[in-house]
């Protein structure tokens, strides 16, 4: 305790005599716990800490390799719908796999309107993954279908922040652009993925959609079988 009293002296001698360079040193300091500690979040969150899915090691994202010659430098891209239901039909390595893209909504139910991104997916996303609403359900395969797809899933923070943390919202109807859907379940407060997705609609590409090659604006993961590991699904 008397080397530390004798320290503190010392110190606050020091920024008596020399106020500017006290100030600096305090300044860069700070910049450097924070942002060692903002590198240290990340790195727990996404590499030291384990995803909060089932089993998240067979869990894998699927890209596009494009053709180098037309993208030089560019190791992967997203995908077409055509080239994506291909390879679930030719698909050996996989126990489950799902398409998804983004979507922008506004919704005009509730206390103000509120501009919403959500997720519009297939109805293995949720089981593929291994996670489970806190209230209702996800989707079943009748509601991927054009003309049968108003349904959705509210994300925690949402239900929280527009609709006041009520669980009778399940079962009600809502108004996005002008259209009715029926909110169908609430996940959970820990489920954010991906991460800009504030609700979940079913994906219901049409024919037309679903032939098209050139445009890749299509996202995927997949769920390896027991025993496949990730150099083979990438062979």
């Amino acid at each position: 305790m008397g080397s530390l009293l004798t320290d503190l002296k010392y110190g606050l001698r020091a920024v008596r005599k020399a106020p500017g360079f006290a100030a600096l040193a305090v300044i860069v300091l700070a910049l450097g716990i924070g942002a060692n500690t903002a590198i240290f979040s990340v790195v727990n969150g996404v590499l030291l800490r384990p995803l909060p899915f089932e089993a998240p090691g067979r869990l894998g994202q699927l890209w596009h390799v494009p053709p180098a010659k037309s993208f030089p430098g560019m190791t992967m891209f997203s995908l077409s719908a055509a080239n994506y239901l291909d390879w679930q039909k030719q698909n050996d390595v996989f126990e489950r796999m799902a398409l998804f893209t983004g979507g922008n909504f506004t919704l005009t139910s509730g206390s103000r309107p509120e501009h919403v991104f959500a997720a519009r997916v297939e109805p293995d996303f949720f089981p593929l993954l291994g996670v489970q609403p806190k209230f209702g359900r996800t989707f079943v395969a009748e509601e991927n279908q054009p003309g049968h797809d108003r349904e959705v899933v509210l994300s925690y923070g949402l239900w929280q922040s527009h609709f006041g943390s009520d669980p009778k919202i399940v079962g009600q109807t809502v108004n996005f652009d002008g259209q009715n859907y029926t909110v169908i379940g609430i996940m959970g407060e820990k489920f954010h993925y991906p991460s800009w997705a504030k609700m979940w609609t079913p994906l219901a590409m049409t024919p037309a959609e679903r032939e098209v090659r050139g445009e890749h604006h299509y996202l995927a993961i997949g769920r390896l079988k027991v025993g496949v590991k990730f150099e083979q699904a990438q062979t």
